[in-house]
């Protein structure tokens, strides 16, 4: 232990060690596995001491485990999965896909709502056009739960009275709002995707070349994150002006249709360049999302042992505080809409090895939710 904090003291002052490295070397030591748990709680509270003075920044992170009994709900009880979540009023409204184990029927989908950290659970039905469905998207837009589906656009609203789905008109493909501009995005697969920003005031529509759905504001600056790159938009009127029918209403109604390759206008702040989609490999590093806290840019990573806080400089993410190890969020294809809520809040499914779980983010409150199904 004495060597330990020697070890700490030299990493913290030496003056030749810069503060990302000392970041990752401190993260990377309180997470070995011969240290001692009191050993891992001193270390961990300096680790959090340095983060504040190097960063001015420290996360609240918790974790619990949620119980959820699944016996009487569904029969019978096989290998069940987590595909979709969405968090409203305190409740979280949850899509499993339950595997089968032959060929007899299809994969059956559950509706459930979990409150009072899973002691309360509620099953919705399904309707037959979703339960027949791949590919699906739940997402919350205006105090309102929606699901829509993606071959046939099918959507469905969520009556809180009635605990059941209402079929309406089709929903778009916003991913993000606010006073002056309407952000929608469409996924062309192979063929490329983009980004439309209309402009409230004028009616024009901007295009730009992006894969990433989640978009954070902090003043009057617009960050959008994929999972391999970060741009930034501090003007959306100097991104490319729509024309040639490249509207999005247009382009939706279309059966084919290309991405866009413009990126006028915005600023590329992060880009791993050393992955390529068609490398049968894992990229060495994911951004999952991108949130803000005390007005600045956050960023959770993951790479190939665990799951950390990160921040952007000089086009690298640094470590700045680990959050599990073996974690691994994900999404369900076409889920693209409304990922950062209005409070600036996030909801992000993971899983492990062994388990599922919820990630809530909201500024530097981090709350890990494990689902144990009984």
């Amino acid at each position: 232990m004495q060597g330990s904090v020697v070890l700490l003291i030299y990493i913290c002052g030496n003056e030749q060690v810069s503060a990302s490295k000392s970041a990752l070397l401190l993260a990377s030591f309180v997470s070995c596995n011969f240290i001692t748990t009191t050993m891992k709680s001193i270390l961990t509270v300096f680790f959090i001491i340095f983060n504040v003075i190097a960063y001015g920044q420290s996360f609240n992170v918790t974790t619990d485990t949620f119980d959820i009994s699944l016996k009487e709900l569904i029969k019978p009880a096989t290998k069940v999965d987590l595909t979709h979540a969405i968090k409203f009023q305190n409740k979280y409204y949850c899509f499993f896909e339950e595997r089968k184990k032959d060929n007899s029927r299809q994969d059956l989908k559950f509706c459930f709502i979990v409150s009072n950290y899973a002691k309360t659970i509620q099953k919705i039905k399904v309707p037959n056009e979703i339960q027949n469905t791949v590919y699906y998207d739940l997402f919350l837009r205006h105090d309102t739960i929606f699901v829509k589906t993606y071959m046939d656009g099918e959507t469905y609203y969520f009556n809180i009275d009635k605990l059941a789905w209402v079929t309406i008109k089709d929903a778009d493909d916003m991913i993000f709002e606010d006073e002056r501009y309407y952000f929608t995005y469409l996924d062309f697969g192979e063929w490329g995707s983009t980004t439309w920003c209309k402009d409230k005031l004028t009616g024009n529509e901007y295009e730009l070349a992006s894969s990433g759905t989640i978009i954070n504001k902090i003043d009057s600056v617009y960050y959008i994150t994929a999972g391999l790159k970060i741009l930034k938009i501090e003007n959306p009127l100097k991104l490319k002006q729509c024309k040639n029918g490249y509207f999005y209403e247009t382009v939706r109604q279309k059966k084919f249709s290309e991405g866009t390759n413009s990126l006028a206008g915005a600023e590329v702040l992060f880009d791993d360049t050393t992955y390529s989609e068609f490398e049968q490999k894992e990229p060495k590093l994911i951004v999952a999302t991108s949130f803000v806290a005390d007005n600045k840019l956050f960023h959770l990573c993951m790479d190939s042992t665990q799951t950390f806080i990160a921040k952007l400089e000089n086009g690298h993410m640094t470590p700045i505080q680990i959050i599990g190890k073996n974690i691994s969020t994900f999404d369900w294809t076409y889920s693209d809409r409304n990922k950062v809520q209005k409070d600036s809040s996030q909801l992000l499914k993971f899983k492990t090895k062994n388990l599922f779980g919820l990630i809530e983010i909201k500024g530097q409150e981090i709350n890990i939710h494990y689902l144990h199904f009984k």
